[in-house]
């Protein structure tokens, strides 16, 4: 397995987050915009960490989202 596979299995795009998280993509990116998940710095494309996904859900954050 090379390094970009690598980075492209620690991180996921909006759509792969949505799925991850049970939620539609619009409200992902209205997370990240009042930043309750933090994305890739300095990317034009959204790429969230998994890591910050389980922080998330760990934290119990997901429960407000209703």
């Amino acid at each position: 397995m090379n390094a970009t596979a690598t980075i492209e299995c620690q991180t996921l795009d909006v759509k792969s987050s949505a799925t991850e998280l049970g939620v539609c993509e619009e409200t992902v990116r209205r997370l990240v915009r009042r930043k309750v998940l933090r994305k890739l710095p300095g990317l034009r494309r959204v790429l969230i960490p998994r890591t910050e996904l389980d922080r998330y859900l760990n934290n119990g954050n997901h429960a407000r989202l209703s």
